[in-house]
């Protein structure tokens, strides 16, 4: 049998609720572990670092079936494309469907981009 991949493992250790801030759309949650982590920890958490996923918390060990039927994610993009590879993507797709007469995909970006700068330089003061 393959071995499960490290992305697919929870993260877990002991630890507590130190701060709670109400931000615009969310909250921010502060957790202070109560172990020192072994590097491996430490490199798996760093690896978790702006991922989406799921935080379970509970006064007592989580058990596999306290974590059943979960809702799905509803992820605003995607966690390892940036909003400007992301913006790349359209403007390519765009050049795809319809290449506008422009001989490369490049130059429909750069086009594209130029554009979109100008639009937002005619709104600064």
């Amino acid at each position: 049998m393959a071995k499960m991949s490290e992305k697919f493992l929870p993260f877990q250790v002991p630890g507590s609720i130190v701060k709670i801030t109400s931000m615009s759309q969310s909250i921010r949650i502060v957790f202070d572990s109560m172990e020192n982590l072994s590097d491996e920890a430490i490199t798996r958490l760093f690896k978790l670092r702006n991922k989406t996923g799921w935080l379970s918390y509970n006064v007592h060990q989580i058990e596999a079936e306290d974590i059943i039927d979960l809702p799905p994610i509803n992820k605003t993009e995607p966690e390892d494309r940036p909003p400007s590879k992301r913006l790349r993507a359209v403007f390519f797709r765009m050049w795809e469907q319809d290449n506008s007469g422009f001989k490369t995909a490049d130059d429909h970006y750069r086009f594209m981009m130029e554009k979109l700068i100008n639009f937002y330089k005619e709104k600064l003061n």
